[in-house]
């Protein structure tokens, strides 16, 4: 058998159970080509993932491993895409998923401001966090949450509805990865960064990023490379606590340490000149997260709900996007939030007409079977261990408008030092115009599972 098969209009594939004839090609990447074929057996049309080469089949088949664990708890209930079968055809691995819409990505673009109000966020982030709180039960970490792996079910019948796709750099046992390159860029987590152990917290930091680019069409933290996206984090959120950095294997890239003869060490965040490599730093975007709601508001005034969402959206963003893992907030969590439950929007419902049209359009994905069932009827299935009540820690936005003087709990002095002289540098900007950071743009569109040296 040749290797040779070419995935392309009219293209014939042949499983144990059925043949399949490409309609049109649906997208392309590292791992090989995802098509919208006819499935003979069923006359219905379907999703072909056919990996690249026999060299992709180790991570094809664990991709079906992650695959077969979800599908035997239903995780089609919980959106996340159905698969239905996998099988070889001339040295080319397959795996078959119902067939679905457009991506996140693809309908944020078309979109004129290429964002979304607040009330048709709140669908999709519930939906997100189910789906996230299922994958958090059967210990599960997807590794590479962006809009391009969310895909909408049928953005003209079912507008708001969506399914979580691509298991490809999913793991199970997180720990056997400490140090792996997961992620893409622009959604990659401060652990995964650092090269920390990491858990499913690494799923809310990438929709915590996801969430801000549908308020605002822009990426959140545009980074060229690893430094400049700790840069821009640092930046806008904050600093990596101590124990994070103290047990990150690449901290030592972007930091320097200082050794005291008792007391762990001091650390400070290196200059863009100490970095060995010739990167060039993107400008940041946000000085807070508070930023994000003036965005907004410069996009669509008309589309202010009242400043009781926009807080509640911004407290939820904050606790999604902690630096420390161990105060980031948990996708069970995301769905008792106020935002999502709009407790503290109930109150307001007569005072405020755009209030009642965010019942409404709660109201209006409820109408949806699946929906319904993911968010209400089913039950996930029981958890080993419960995570109550983490400490509620919220980022202080302060009342100087400086970021220079923002000050963070686990920020000391020299790391603020380094930080200051951040803000002071000359940054390099690409002397040709920049498109607009997204996926196309970004330096990294797909990671990949791959090991990073230690320096």
């Amino acid at each position: 058998m040749t290797d040779n098969f070419q995935v392309e209009e009219g293209a014939m594939l042949y499983s144990k159970s059925s043949a399949y004839q490409v309609q049109y090609l649906l997208g392309r990447g590292s791992f090989g080509e995802v098509a919208q074929c006819r499935k003979f057996a069923t006359n219905e049309n379907v999703a072909l993932k056919v990996m690249r080469s026999w060299q992709c089949i180790e991570d094809a088949k664990s991709e079906e491993d992650i695959l077969k664990q979800m599908k035997l708890s239903n995780c089609h209930l919980f959106n996340i895409v159905l698969w239905n079968d996998s099988f070889q055809y001339k040295k080319r691995y397959c795996l078959e998923f119902e067939k679905l819409d457009i991506s996140l990505y693809e309908f944020l673009r078309k979109r004129r401001s290429m964002s979304l109000k607040l009330k048709e966020i709140r669908p999709i982030v519930q939906q997100l966090a189910i789906a996230l709180d299922f994958l958090d039960v059967v210990d599960i970490v997807h590794c590479d949450l962006k809009p391009a792996n969310i895909m909408m079910v049928d953005h003209v019948r079912q507008p708001l509805k969506i399914k979580v796709i691509d298991f490809g750099l999913a793991v199970n046992n997180s720990a056997q990865h400490t140090g792996e390159t997961l992620q893409t860029l622009y959604y990659r987590s401060p652990e995964i960064l650092l090269g920390n152990e990491f858990n499913g917290a690494i799923d809310v930091w990438s929709l915590g990023c996801i969430a801000a680019k549908m308020l605002t069409g822009n990426v959140l933290f545009p980074g060229s490379d690893e430094y400049d996206m700790l840069r821009h984090i640092i930046l806008g959120i904050g600093a990596p606590p101590s124990h994070l950095l103290n047990a990150g294997m690449f901290t030592h890239e972007y930091f320097c340490a200082t050794f005291r003869e008792e007391g762990p060490p001091v650390w400070r965040f290196k200059t863009p000149r100490e970095v060995r490599n010739s990167i060039k730093l993107f400008p940041r975007t946000i000085r807070s997260l508070r930023d994000l709601i003036k965005k907004s508001d410069k996009l669509s005034d008309k589309a202010r709900v009242c400043d009781g969402d926009q807080e509640s959206f911004l407290d939820l963003m904050t606790k999604m996007l902690m630096v420390d893992t161990a105060q980031r907030i948990t996708p069970n969590q995301i769905l008792q939030h106020p935002f999502i439950t709009m407790s503290h929007l109930s109150g307001e419902s007569k005072s405020c007409s755009l209030v009642k049209s965010c019942f409404g359009q709660s109201s209006d994905n409820k109408k949806d079977d699946d929906l319904e069932v993911a968010s209400s009827s089913t039950a996930i299935p029981a958890r080993q261990t419960e995570n109550e009540g983490s400490s509620k820690v919220v980022l202080s936005f302060g009342g100087s408008s400086s970021a220079k003087k923002r000050k963070t709990e686990n920020l000391n002095e020299d790391l603020e030092d380094s930080v200051n002289t951040l803000l002071n540098e000359t940054v390099e900007v690409p002397s040709k115009k920049r498109k607009r950071a997204d996926e196309e743009s970004c330096p990294e569109e797909r990671s990949g599972r791959k090991s990073r040296k230690i320096n």
